[in-house]
């Protein structure tokens, strides 16, 4: 993944709130994970940036989580943020390579992630891996970016990958799920939250636009605005024609016998 420059971080945190790098906030973390008792669950939040899933998990629903990520400044953010809400003492972070989760067999009751295992290439080994470290019975409780069937001929969703400067590893849902049941998962769910996005993602366009102008450019450059307000545009496009489709992503451990 390419590093999170601070002024880059900033500008996901005007959007979307602090600790928030994607849409959705504590609302869309309790919609991840609608239906699991995570009262002193172990969690793992893979890709867990600077901390807003991992806060709202241990603030809101009193999980015990770890929050890992390859990035050292978002982890530092992380760790204020949840000072700040009061969250520390049940949400921790650890920076980790790129590879094999660095956790022995069977150590989660729940392996968590908000739209971060897009930036993964093999989905056969991150879902192997995922499947490894719970525990019997354990839930994978996941959003993330997919493609649409067609995504290929999508010429909205094409034109925004030429567009956002990180790398992507985009599958369909079919394709997930296919990969998950390969892995071991069980009762494997995707749910599909396009229609959501395709309405809130005009309106963060509105106040990119609008509103937060000003306060985008403070924290960046006119030119870094003029640049980044294309590919929200272009995302929102996407989304808009199908192409783009964020969903959920559910699976359990078989219960051992």
């Amino acid at each position: 993944m390419a590093q999170y420059a601070d002024e880059f971080i900033d500008r996901l945190h005007l959007v979307w709130g602090p600790g928030f790098l994607s849409p959705g906030g504590p609302e869309e973390v309790a919609e991840v994970t609608r239906g699991l008792d995570l009262k002193d669950a172990r969690v793992l939040d893979i890709g867990c940036g600077t901390g807003g899933p991992s806060i709202a998990l241990a603030r809101d629903m009193g999980a015990r989580v770890l929050g890992i990520d390859i990035e050292p400044q978002l982890l530092d953010r992380a760790r204020v943020l949840a000072e700040q809400a009061d969250a520390a003492d049940r949400a921790e972070f650890q920076q980790v390579t790129p590879g094999p989760l660095p956790f022995e067999d069977n150590s989660f009751d729940v392996v968590f992630s908000k739209d971060a295992l897009i930036h993964i290439p093999d989905k056969q080994a991150l879902y192997a891996d995922i499947m490894r470290v719970l525990k019997p019975g354990g839930a994978l409780a996941a959003s993330d970016w997919l493609s649409g069937d067609n995504a290929d001929k999508d010429e909205a969703f094409q034109h925004y990958l030429s567009l956002v400067p990180l790398d992507y590893s985009m599958a369909t849902a079919g394709q997930t799920a296919d990969v998950m049941r390969q892995a071991g998962f069980e009762r494997v769910e995707t749910r599909d939250r396009n229609a959501w996005y395709a309405e809130m993602a005009p309106r963060e366009v509105a106040r990119i636009e609008g509103p937060l102008r000003e306060r985008i450019i403070e924290v960046s450059s006119a030119e870094t605005y003029e640049k980044w307000l294309a590919i929200r545009r272009a995302l929102a496009s996407a989304a808009q024609s199908g192409g783009l489709r964020p969903t959920h992503l559910r699976g359990y451990n078989p219960t051992a016998a």
